[in-house]
């Protein structure tokens, strides 16, 4: 996606400013194998990894932005872009700061093409919980459309929560919303069996799928999940799928 672009700015400003702060001098080249008995040297070695990596992601996302100068504006923007970027193999981190700040500026003027998905509402939602399943669905297209996909993977696992709730609360007349806040959809599904209530084996794999992707996006990392539009495409089609069939009896 053209769009990674500036996120692809953003993660590499973030590793020149952590070489900064760590004296890596890009012009010297670090002996790997005082490394491996010097702490300071091992920890300069994974910041200019780190970098490198950010830096190849640039030039990666770089290549995609040529599918947005269907619009004529963005073209003079892109040239600028591409003019730009031989200057990052630059080795004076004081310069590589301010040539990503030129190309953030650059970036946010492009006019970036909206992802977009089309997905009904179950027809027959449970009164109970139809107006925080509609709001959510609601933001869910706003969060996609406008390529916040990690949002939308949080959003789906929220989807998710809400309906297994009722699920449970239906069966057995117990809020494990009011009794057991931030019980997660795992615990759910496991106190959804301990009482017998039948779901589906395929519905439980697929919330399985979207709750592994879920934690991953919400809990902090050594290096952050930015899901794809097409991964976040993926996981929001199996959660309607999913509240589709546990409505569908309904």
């Amino acid at each position: 996606m053209p769009s990674n672009f500036l996120p692809s700015l953003n993660k590499l400003n973030s590793a020149v400013e952590v070489l900064i702060k760590n004296d890596v001098d890009l012009s010297k080249k670090i002996d790997e194998t005082k490394s491996l008995y010097d702490f300071k040297t091992k920890q300069q070695l994974y910041h200019l990894e780190a970098y490198n990596k950010a830096l190849k992601n640039v030039k990666d996302t770089s290549l995609k932005l040529n599918s947005v100068l269907t619009n004529p504006e963005n073209e003079p923007l892109v040239n600028d872009i591409m003019h730009i970027l031989p200057e990052l193999e630059s080795k004076k981190t004081e310069d590589l700061t301010k040539l990503i700040a030129k190309l953030e500026t650059l970036a946010k003027q492009i006019d970036f093409p909206k992802s977009s998905i089309t997905f009904s509402k179950p027809e027959s939602l449970p009164d109970e919980v139809k107006a925080d399943l509609s709001a959510d669905m609601d933001e869910l297209q706003k969060c996609f459309q406008n390529n916040c996909f990690r949002s939308a993977v949080i959003l789906c696992g929220r989807i998710m929560e809400t309906a297994l709730h009722w699920k449970y609360f239906n069966a057995t007349g117990f809020d494990l919303l009011e009794k057991s806040p931030g019980i997660g959809l795992g615990n759910i599904i496991a106190k959804l069996r301990e009482k017998d209530i039948e779901i589906d084996p395929a519905i439980t794999q697929q919330i399985h799928l979207i709750n592994q992707v879920r934690v991953f996006s919400v809990h902090k990392k050594q290096e952050a999940f930015n899901p794809s539009s097409e991964q976040t495409q993926a996981i929001i089609l199996y959660t309607m799928d999913i509240l589709n069939k546990l409505f569908s009896k309904q």
